[in-house]
């Protein structure tokens, strides 16, 4: 039996779920879905736990990550504890950078000392190192006093902030996300800009976003299947699931804005196919482990 990890807040907010669980039945497998933080689950019941949708756990960081490290002697954690773990905070990116994968431009702000005027002095996104949701985060256009506040008080909160210069490119082409699914391509969305100049819409869990299919270039395709060797690598396997999130640059070359282990919504909607390739992904998974 499968595990599909949630929180109670995110039911009814992650449409993945149900596509899930209806391409499971499809395929015989069972499953159920659960509260990560449901203290009367037996984990050892399932061959396996896959995070769907714990969307609170960077409020809850501590105790997540306490979680996990009990679950993953309970049952099979996918993705695996080491991946989620190294995931969790953003400045993974600083590997990714130091294995010439292409990064967007980021400063990383780990104490009082990081924050020159410099590093806000133009148009910037300000997020913290452990979020989600777009959660915390927020553009400043050239308001050094705003971002500086910003990221001090995360800082004080104990958490490290990154900084980024605003892509122009995304308010044309917005962003994209590849979906990968036991280390195979799956399918591509676009992700419209939720920066530019209108408000957020925040549904008290996640900033709402405008997705839509895209049929990714032939240079967004080898960069994603690159950044998904790179893990394969590290890891000594592919993970469960990916997400690829890019934003082409000033060449129209794309370049990794973040790298979705943990949680990421997979848009299974978008595709026809893909419901049953995350089905069968997760039914394989679920099949090594058997209890």
């Amino acid at each position: 039996m499968i595990a599909l990890v949630t929180t109670e807040s995110a039911r009814g907010h992650d449409k993945d779920l149900g596509i899930l669980s209806r391409a499971l039945d499809a395929s015989g497998v069972k499953w159920n879905i659960v509260n990560w933080d449901d203290q009367q689950v037996q984990w050892s019941d399932y061959s396996i736990a896959v995070l769907r949708s714990p969307w609170d756990y960077h409020e809850r960081i501590a105790e997540f990550s306490a979680w996990l490290k009990v679950v993953a002697t309970q049952t099979r954690l996918l993705n695996t504890l080491p991946i989620v773990e190294w995931n969790l905070d953003k400045r993974y990116l600083r590997e990714l950078m130091s294995a010439d994968i292409a990064v967007m431009e980021t400063v990383f702000v780990e104490s009082e000392a990081d924050l020159s005027d410099g590093v806000f002095s133009r148009d910037v996104i300000v997020k913290p190192a452990i979020s989600a949701g777009s959660n915390n985060t927020a553009r400043y256009k050239n308001d050094v006093a705003g971002a500086t506040e910003h990221a001090r008080k995360l800082l004080n909160n104990g958490i490290a902030v990154l900084a980024q210069p605003y892509q122009s490119a995304i308010d044309e082409y917005g962003e994209t996300g590849l979906v990968y699914l036991a280390g195979q391509f799956s399918h591509a969305f676009r992700k419209a800009p939720i920066f530019a100049d209108k408000d957020q819409n925040h549904n008290g869990l996640y900033v709402v976003e405008e997705i839509t299919l895209r049929i990714p270039s032939a240079a967004e395709r080898a960069f994603g299947d690159t950044v998904v060797a790179f893990v394969k690598n590290k890891f000594g396997a592919a993970p469960l699931y990916a997400r690829v999130d890019m934003v082409v640059n000033a060449d129209g070359a794309p370049e990794l804005m973040e790298l979705e282990l943990t949680e990421p919504s997979l848009f299974l909607h978008l595709d026809d196919e893909s419901p049953a390739r995350a089905a069968l992904a997760f039914a394989n998974a679920a099949a090594t482990n058997e209890r």
